[in-house]
């Protein structure tokens, strides 16, 4: 009897949990396939909503991924005689406004910068969001265009999803340079941690049902940058943590630093949140960034 009774609770609370980890699969992957971008407007008041805004002359651009989507972007001159160039890659959900404001006026004072939006974010082309697996094809344009305009050595420089993406196009490009600012090994921690301070229930289960249904809606593996990180070598790679992190822990970093060839580097950035180690500690962020950049780049 007490048996019959207990497999019958058994049968129950796997209906339950069958039908709830189905219920966040299907609701999580249509967030994070068709989430709900950012207008293409400044951040904050006052925020820079073209480089001139910023004193930065600049081109506007648009060219064209090898599977149709157009990208739209600036093309920020260098304020010195180089041809070493930096394409900026920003985060999910966003669009290039942010890192206007934050990062490009100095890296534009050594370096030639491009800035694109993502397909499916800013002003760029509408279309699904993989999170590495198809906007490595944009990543791809960007330094195709680049190179079209006779500049190089290129160097990728990604924050949040934007470093994530960064790690995961590089092996396959010819780049000389990664920056990846606050990304994580596997897509499922940020999600499992954004499940958790929701207050879901089995929030490393439920990421990974969300994973794999976002790659069934998009026909597209998702990739992982652990999986990618040690065919970054011989490229440089520059790994930052904020470690004050609570989207994407700081020891993700530590796990992709741990997996990567050389040449690597490790900053650690103590009380910094997530994609705010600049803002919290700016002075050797940019030099120990742009310190970076002149090794590899010139």
């Amino acid at each position: 009897m007490i048996r019959r009774l207990l497999r019958a609770i058994g049968r129950i609370a796997g209906l339950v949990t069958g039908a709830y980890l189905t219920y966040v699969a299907v609701r999580g992957s249509r967030l994070l396939v068709r989430p709900d971008v950012r207008p293409f407007v400044p951040d904050v008041d006052g925020g820079p909503a073209t480089p001139a805004d910023v004193g930065l002359e600049f081109e506007p651009v648009r060219f064209t991924t090898a599977d149709g989507f157009t990208l739209s972007g600036w093309l920020i001159p260098a304020g010195r005689q180089t041809r070493t160039a930096v394409v900026v890659l920003h985060g999910f959900s966003g669009h290039r406004l942010p890192e206007l404001a934050s990062v490009v006026p100095w890296l534009a004072g050594r370096h030639h910068v491009l800035q694109f939006d993502f397909r499916g974010h800013g002003e760029s082309d509408p279309g699904a969001v993989t999170v590495g697996s198809h906007e490595r094809r944009d990543v791809a344009a960007a330094v195709a265009f680049l190179e079209s305009r006779g500049l190089g050595p290129v160097a990728l420089f990604g924050i949040s999803m934007g470093a994530a993406i960064a790690i995961v196009s590089a092996p396959d490009l010819p780049v000389a340079a990664v920056v990846a600012d606050a990304a994580f090994a596997e897509l499922r921690h940020p999600i499992a941690s954004q499940l958790r301070g929701a207050g879901y229930p089995l929030p490393a289960l439920s990421s990974r049902a969300i994973v794999l249904a976002a790659s069934l809606r998009t026909r597209a593996r998702s990739a992982d940058p652990i999986r990618a990180v040690g065919r970054i070598a011989p490229r440089a790679l520059l790994l930052i943590a904020p470690k004050g992190d609570e989207l994407i822990n700081w020891r993700q970093s530590v796990k992709l630093f741990e997996a990567a060839g050389e040449p690597k580097e490790l900053y650690v950035v103590d009380g910094a949140g997530h994609a705010e180690a600049h803002a919290v500690a700016p002075e050797p962020y940019r030099s120990r960034v742009l310190d970076f950049l002149e090794r590899h780049l010139g």
